[in-house]
């Protein structure tokens, strides 16, 4: 079972569950099969109850099998903090206790944990004196126009300072661009085909990172820094319309293209 718990935007974890409901990923459990009633029942749209339900098969699975042989894989293709230094924490899993500890990270840094905190624990990197608001409430505070402080709840709503937006200055980036909306060599059509080769060479980064090769997350976290600088180079470009502007595409381009 791989669980691997990063910073910022990369928070996310690898675990995954089999056809027979074993978990699978870098650490490999052995064979096995677990009955769990409603395990895939309704209403587990939201981060927080389909999180229970994984950590509910997680415990069964330790519970019927054992640790040692749900968590049997190689430790070092896990994520740890070695290769990735910065705010926040990593969780590498070898263990039912990590794995938790893991699962919490996501409930956190979604509705948080029975929607009664917004913060994920951490304090902001770029405000060192405020504390890190979670992922999902981040968003909100962006939809309401106004920032969470010290003593705000998801019930109260965020009632800190207001956030304010200049409209005018964004861009108007045409709608779901695509490399065929433009001529082969134009300025455009370059610009979006390197995006596009930048993006997967970031995917394929990431891939590596969680099958084995830790040490490339590193490489794929700072690749995404200058993908932005690209992205916001194709929405300086006008289009053929005079009305809008470009925008990266997110197409696949195959190894060696």
């Amino acid at each position: 079972m791989a669980g691997v718990v990063g910073r910022s935007c990369t928070k996310c974890a690898g675990l995954s569950l089999g056809a027979n409901g074993v978990a699978t990923g870098g650490l490999k459990p052995s064979a096995g099969r677990v009955r769990m009633s409603n395990a895939r029942g309704r209403g587990a749209g939201r981060v927080r109850q389909g999180v229970a339900k994984i950590i509910a098969i997680v415990r069964a699975l330790c519970a019927d099998l054992g640790e040692p042989r749900v968590f049997s894989g190689d430790p070092a293709r896990q994520i740890s903090d070695a290769p990735f230094p910065g705010g926040g924490r990593i969780v590498a899993v070898n263990g039912l206790a990590s794995a938790l500890a893991a699962l919490d990270e996501i409930v956190e840094q979604g509705e948080g944990a029975a929607h009664v905190e917004v913060w994920d624990g951490d304090h902001d990197d770029v405000h060192p004196d405020r504390d890190q608001v979670a992922h999902y409430y981040r968003f909100q505070e962006l939809k309401l126009g106004r920032r969470y402080r010290r003593g705000d709840t998801p019930g109260s709503g965020p009632t800190g300072d207001a956030i304010s937006i200049d409209w005018n200055g964004v861009r108007p980036m045409r709608s779901n661009p695509r490399t065929s909306d433009h001529a082969p060599g134009s300025d455009i059509r370059r610009a979006q085909d390197q995006f596009n080769g930048s993006y997967c060479a970031i995917l394929r980064l990431l891939d590596q990172s969680f099958n084995g090769s830790p040490q490339s997350l590193s490489t794929a976290i700072s690749s995404m820094y200058r993908l932005k600088v690209q992205a916001q180079a194709l929405m300086e470009m006008p289009t053929e319309d005079g009305i809008t502007t470009a925008g990266p595409t997110f197409e696949y381009v195959p190894p060696g293209r």
